[in-house]
């Protein structure tokens, strides 16, 4: 067992280092560390992203470290999953819309018990990702140019996760998360139609290398109601500020060779600072009946207002998102119908955003509507999940940018008794 524990453990330190940033992303991701993912898996997506209270025992539910004390204690736990996506983008001013894919690696963990009081979880997942190409036209003083402001990258998060049951029904979180990765900015002014080298170009890029610790507790409490259950969950993530390098180039260009480098204003590598991350303050129910429909909500806090950007403040508000989901499975233990064994979810949530448009007091509205289904073998506890999300962010209003999103998640759960010693009669 020890081996094989050891080998999972190299394997995912390896793909920690090659993890991908693989979303389009928005130009809403201009802002802040970019679009920060809900910090939940495929079954939690499925139920509109709730789990600070939710029952996974053959699940790794990484959204709260005090999640996976329910945690079956004979059972080892290996979860990955990938999500694809189709984004509509419109603005009204001029009508224009466009239609990008992307795809990415969501997920890999793993989950298991180290005794009956301690359940432990470790993995990596996407954290936050940046992804926006941004064209503004102008012809003031009759000269034809475009502003022009695009940007890459984002941060990936490896946790680690421990929970304790010190007495039956409670359980005790406390979880530590590397957060790592390259966020890329670039700002330019570049005139059109120039074929005599009357003006220059001129390029800002700005390179961010982050890689940090955070830290995060939760609990959890079950409460029996003869058959039913209700759970209890709260969570508060410590999200100090996070240690960066900047690196900065600004140069001009020709605009009649616009890959021609005239001159290099500044360049400054490495410069070492600090990225702001706001505290986070969770709460979640869940009610779950009989064993087969469980329902499930959760409130999350955010204060991104006074988070730092190399000193700076950028355009946010502190964030407020509410999830409501549920999940209804016929039969868990039927033999035969899969359809019954099964297990069918629904969700929805709400975000105000935590970016500020225009010095607005109201944040970006982020809501939408998901759905799912985990398929389990006959004589197996491994699960097949699929999600699907769709969501909208944005409007047409203030001239905004509208953007409307499809998201198809797909998860592998695959669950084996690892620590049952064999005995021959």
């Amino acid at each position: 067992m020890l081996r094989r524990l050891l080998l999972l453990m190299s394997a995912m330190l390896l793909v920690a280092t090659v993890f991908p940033q693989g979303k389009v992303g928005s130009p809403y991701s201009r802002y802040g560390i970019g679009d920060v993912n809900m910090n939940a898996q495929t079954r939690n997506s499925s139920m509109g992203g709730v789990g600070y209270a939710t029952p996974y025992m053959y699940d790794v539910n990484y959204k709260s470290p005090a999640s996976i004390g329910e945690i079956d204690t004979l059972t080892f736990i290996f979860n990955f999953g990938f999500d694809a996506g189709l984004r509509h983008y419109s603005i009204s001013n001029p009508p224009t819309a466009k239609i990008k894919s992307d795809a990415e690696l969501s997920q890999i963990a793993v989950g298991f018990a180290c005794a009956k009081w301690w359940k432990m979880a470790l993995g990596i997942t996407p954290y936050s990702n940046v992804g926006y190409s941004i064209y503004s036209p102008d012809n003031s003083f009759g000269i034809d140019k475009n502003y022009v402001y695009a940007g890459d990258g984002g941060l990936n998060k490896v946790f680690f996760s421990n929970a304790f049951n010190p007495i039956p029904d409670l359980s005790l979180g406390v979880g530590v998360s590397y957060l790592f990765g390259k966020i890329y900015h670039s700002n330019a002014i570049v005139f059109v139609n120039d074929t005599v080298g009357t003006y220059v170009n001129s390029f800002c890029q700005k390179t961010f290398k982050i890689s940090d610790v955070t830290f995060d507790v939760g609990l959890k409490y079950n409460i029996h109601i003869g058959e039913d259950n209700l759970r209890l969950g709260a969570y508060y993530g410590y999200n100090r500020d996070l240690h960066a390098k900047q690196s900065t180039l600004v140069y001009n260009t020709l605009a009649s060779a616009s890959t021609t480098v005239i001159d290099t204003i500044n360049q400054n590598s490495e410069e070492k600072g600090r990225i702001g991350l706001p505290h986070t303050i969770g709460a979640g129910i869940c009610y779950t009946y009989k064993d087969k429909l469980s329902i499930a909500a959760d409130f999350t806090l955010q204060n991104w207002k006074d988070s730092k950007f190399f000193g700076e403040c950028d355009s946010l508000n502190n964030s407020i998102g509410a999830a409501l989901g549920a999940e209804y499975t016929p039969n868990r233990l039927s033999p035969k119908n899969i359809w019954e064994s099964s297990s069918y979810r629904m969700g929805l949530y709400f975000n105000n955003s935590y970016i500020n448009m225009n010095n607005s007091k109201l944040s970006i509205p982020d809501y939408g509507i998901t759905f799912g289904i985990g398929f389990k073998p006959r004589h197996a506890k491994t699960v097949f999940n699929v999600t699907l999300q769709y969501g909208q962010r944005g409007s047409l209003k203030n001239e905004l940018v509208k953007e409307d999103y499809f998201i198809v998640g797909v998860n592998f759960n695959l669950v084996d008794r690892w620590f049952v010693k064999s005995r021959i009669d």
